[in-house]
């Protein structure tokens, strides 16, 4: 490493005390993926290789990397790491939820589960999971705590896949649909993965490539357009402050469950 330069503007946190001098004379060995988290491992100029950067995006981050030093920098860069053959690594992040930090190679973040991509997800792991939760399948995908790494964005894609609407009750889940979910989840991240993510507005991949799956969505994004099942609207609706798409014909409640929840109703005199 040949230098670092820094904007001096806190990111989520501010960066920590001799964060640019920790890099001197070391090197970046390798990159990992941890849910929404990623790793890039360090070998010290001592030979040390015990530590890694964590590094999250959130909402504007991203990572470009450039094989010589760009004449401008793009706009909100906070970050540069200018390498021994002149290449550059720069962190860029507009609104500055991103996270930048030191910690042991070996650890993990607080709070966060099972990555699906890391494990081969399975409808009876998910099933025992669903089961606890009294929150609706939407949210409890969306807990990073139980899920790693699943975004609004394709939690909504894969409840459609699967047919399952996002007010669901985890717990009401059957187990083919647990089955069903899993596959979504896993197919849905894999697409997306391959797809080099999801651009909308300002993501790049370090490359400084738009992602390509926003024109493979099915449903988010697509409120009032027709479903690419069955042709009626696809609806939006917000839960716990995030949009949620889906269809109201294709991932509407199995039929015996609307029977009885309309039984109880009319017992009641509702």
């Amino acid at each position: 490493m040949r230098s670092v330069w820094t904007s001096g503007l806190a990111l989520r946190k501010p960066l920590a005390r001799g964060f640019r001098a920790a890099f001197a004379g070391g090197r970046f060995t390798g990159v990992r993926r941890i849910g929404k988290f990623l790793f890039l491992d360090w070998e010290s100029a001592d030979g040390r290789s015990d530590r890694s950067m964590l590094a999250h995006l959130g909402m504007t981050g991203h990572f470009l990397h450039s094989k010589k030093r760009p004449r401008e920098r793009p706009p909100h860069t906070h970050v540069v790491w200018t390498f021994e053959d002149g290449s550059e690594l720069l962190f860029a992040d507009p609104r500055r939820f991103g996270l930048l930090e030191w910690v042991a190679k070996d650890s993990r973040p607080a709070n966060v589960g099972a990555d699906p991509t890391e494990f081969a997800l399975s409808g009876e792991w998910l099933a025992a999971e669903l089961a606890k939760s009294k929150a609706p399948v939407k949210a409890f995908l969306l807990d990073q705590r139980r899920l790693a790494g699943v975004g609004n964005i394709y939690a909504c894609e894969a409840l459609f896949k699967a047919g399952i609407s996002p007010k669901r009750r985890a717990r009401t889940l059957s187990k083919d649909e647990a089955h069903r979910l899993a596959e979504a989840v896993d197919s849905t991240l894999k697409e997306a993965i391959g797809n080099r993510g999801t651009t909308f507005s300002d993501f790049r991949d370090p490359d400084d490539r738009a992602g390509e799956h926003a024109e493979r969505l099915l449903v988010y994004g697509r409120e009032g357009k027709p479903c690419l099942r069955c042709g009626n609207p696809v609806r939006r609706i917000v839960q716990s402050g995030r949009s949620s798409f889906f269809c109201a014909t294709c991932q509407r409640k199995p039929a015996a469950r609307r029977g009885r929840n309309d039984a109880r109703r009319a017992g009641s005199g509702v």
